[in-house]
């Protein structure tokens, strides 16, 4: 099979923008958004910072049980990472990189919306392209891949029910002043969906 390197140059030009890409995957916990990215990163030269790449950094020690909803506090110190790795990616990661980002993010959240916002500043900051995709998932197969094996190792969520009930009620993030991506990825790979999300993005660059 092809390198993700080669794979990459198949795209042309077009996709190599001299500032880069900031691909944004917005789902709820379990939608797949880190598998997707691995996946996107097959196809393109892209780093990916995956949401619990920043939120484990202090998970890991505070040894979270994936069920107990978290303090206000531990959130303050995440974003404080959060903002380590962005001040690095705008001051100094290469010109031109392009980055597949991912977040659980949910509409009418201020503390979510400040997350996209400041994501949306470094690609501003960088004149690099925003692509964000909001990935939609069915509440029994959201439950069914919350339940995965590896997800408490990873420190991800857990709780099955508290799962199929964010799926029926909540509202995946939606960006304003922006276009943006709905894919319902209940039924598609982690190929099909990255293949959507490459084509969308080479369509936008």
């Amino acid at each position: 099979p092809a390198s993700a390197g080669s794979l990459a140059r198949t795209l042309g030009p077009r996709m190599r923008r001299p500032n880069g890409i900031f691909i944004y995957l917005i789902g709820l916990a379990g939608s797949g958004k880190l598998t997707i990215a691995k996946a996107i990163q097959q196809r393109l030269d892209c780093i990916v910072v995956d949401n619990h790449h920043v939120n484990n950094v202090i998970f890991k020690l505070i040894d979270p049980d994936g069920v107990t909803p978290l303090q206000p506090s531990v959130w303050d110190q995440v974003m404080e990472v959060r903002k380590a790795v962005l001040t690095t990616i705008r001051d100094l990661s290469r010109p031109g990189r392009t980055f597949v980002f991912t977040n659980e993010l949910l509409d009418g959240n201020v503390r979510h919306t400040k997350v996209f916002e400041d994501v949306r500043a470094v690609a501003v900051a960088r004149g690099a392209l925003l692509v964000p995709v909001r990935l939609i998932v069915e509440p029994e197969e959201l439950a069914r891949r919350i339940a995965s094996p590896g997800r408490a190792e990873a420190y991800k969520d857990i709780d099955v029910e508290a799962a199929r009930r964010k799926a029926m009620e909540a509202k995946v993030f939606r960006p304003s002043g922006i276009n943006c991506i709905d894919l319902n990825v209940s039924a598609l790979s982690a190929e099909e969906a990255a293949a959507r999300i490459v084509a969308h993005a080479q369509a936008g660059a």
